[in-house]
């Protein structure tokens, strides 16, 4: 049987101290990339993933975007070919490059940019928190009754059925999710996220990355990409110059995305570094789908797994 193969590329959260460093210089894949980064960002690769430097949302999605197009041309490298690419918010550029529509040094600077409005706009007090229990409907109903009495809050990300994230004033969220106790509510979370994505506080960012993607000379791309704030699929170059703009102020649609990738027949889903929250996500949505954590697997076994799973094995 032939599984359909989905590339999924991680959001700001996954993030970890260290996570350039460990990537050998050896590497070919590894070794333009950093070339083209340091010429970018007039800095050495290897400094960008310090604590210090991953307190910062620039950085941390500049490291993002770096290991996951470096994750998926080593896949690539070694045969493995992916037939859709998903991005998770700040992923999203990462799936842009490797569909081809954005080089990597056109991406960088989009992606710094977009993280660096991202924390001006909102330096502190703002934040997100992971709710699990609750479904889209009911958890947008507490919202807006919310909302009539306290800071706003907003919808940022529908993950799953029932696993939803929030945006906004932390101290709104903490009040929100003291409320949710009496709803059966099973879990919920602050995340390590300093900014409020996904939401209407973010249209400024939106507005300006939509002129800088404006003056941007983009490909069609030769790998269908899953929109963000759609859940669609995308497959002009336009389509996904929107999605990249659009989707810093608008709730990441992840379950409609994955739910429609599934049924076009996809059942290998493999997450590129610092992977392991998109790989559970998948798990508990589809059960009997095959699916690959680049952090726990070697690239040599992720290879070797890939092979098996196409030889029914």
């Amino acid at each position: 049987m032939f599984y359909k193969t989905v590339f999924l590329f991680p959001g700001q959260g996954s993030q970890k101290e260290g996570m350039i460093r460990e990537m050998a210089l050896s590497d070919p894949h590894v070794k333009q990339i950093f070339a083209e980064a340091e010429e970018s960002l007039k800095m050495p690769v290897y400094t960008l993933d310090t604590a210090e430097k991953l307190a910062s949302t620039a950085y941390v999605q500049v490291c993002m975007l770096i290991a996951g197009v470096i994750s998926a041309r080593r896949l690539i490298d070694k045969g493995i070919k992916t037939d859709f690419v998903a991005g998770h918010s700040i992923g999203s550029f990462s799936a842009a490059v490797i569909s081809g529509v954005l080089s990597f040094s056109q991406a960088l600077p989009l992606v710094y940019t977009r993280g660096l409005l991202m924390q001006q706009a909102y330096p502190h007090g703002y934040g997100m928190a992971a709710l699990v229990g609750l479904s889209e409907l009911r958890v947008q109903q507490y919202i807006n009754e919310h909302n009539k009495t306290h800071a706003a809050i907003y919808l940022a990300n529908v993950n799953t059925a029932d696993q939803q994230v929030i945006a906004g004033e932390i101290e709104s969220i903490k009040i929100f999710i003291d409320s949710l106790q009496t709803h059966g509510i099973r879990k919920a979370q602050i995340l390590n996220m300093s900014v409020p994505s996904h939401c209407l506080l973010m249209n400024s960012v939106s507005q300006a990355l939509r002129e800088k993607l404006s003056a941007l000379d983009l490909k069609e791309p030769t790998i269908p990409y899953a929109s963000n704030h759609s859940g669609r699929l995308l497959k002009t170059a336009e389509a996904i110059r929107e999605d990249l703009w659009i989707s810093v102020s608008r709730t990441v649609r992840w379950y409609d995305a994955m739910g429609l990738l599934y049924e076009l027949g996809s059942g290998i889903f493999i997450e590129m570094e610092p992977s392991g929250v998109l790989s559970k996500i998948t798990e508990s949505c589809f059960p009997d789908a095959k699916v690959i954590s680049m952090q726990e697997a070697h690239i040599d076994s992720v290879s070797w797994l890939w092979n098996s799973f196409q030889a029914g094995n």
